[in-house]
């Protein structure tokens, strides 16, 4: 343990104990080694950590008992979902992002442009993948139908 590290530690009745965190410093963390990150990503690598490594095994993790099991992938399932207006705000900045990056495509002939914007989600789900093969075995039974008259 580095000198930094054993600074988050006090005695207690003869014991090194932890710091509280509360009065610990910025500094004094990021010397010990600890970088600035969210609650939820501390969450994450922790599993990570639990599962020595394996992203598989935090997916695949049984321990339904642990405080941090509900947030293991990364996310938090108490948030409120996000707004209409929240999630069409994300859209269009994924279809910015994505025109950025995008390469222009350029054909013989033709003067430079920016390619087009990614499309965005549709509004409404689309229908079930069951739902549409059902439809297309009943289009095709009608048509297999028809042709028999």
């Amino acid at each position: 343990m580095n000198p930094a590290q054993k600074a988050l530690l006090e005695k207690r009745d003869g014991w090194d104990v932890g710091r509280n965190p509360r009065a610990v410093s910025r500094d004094e963390l990021i010397a010990a080694g600890h970088k600035p990150m969210s609650a939820q990503k501390a969450l994450r690598l922790r599993c990570l950590d639990c599962c020595v490594g394996s992203a598989n095994e935090v997916r695949l993790c049984t321990a339904v008992s642990c405080p941090a099991w509900p947030f293991r992938l990364g996310s938090s399932p108490w948030r409120p979902p996000a707004s209409e207006a929240r999630q069409e705000a994300q859209r269009q900045a994924g279809a910015r992002l994505a025109l950025r990056q995008s390469p222009p495509t350029v054909h013989r002939g033709e003067t430079q442009e920016r390619a087009a914007p990614a499309t965005t989600l549709p509004a409404e789900p689309s229908p079930r993948p069951d739902a549409q093969r059902e439809r297309a075995f009943q289009t095709q039974a009608t048509r297999s139908a028809e042709v028999r008259r």
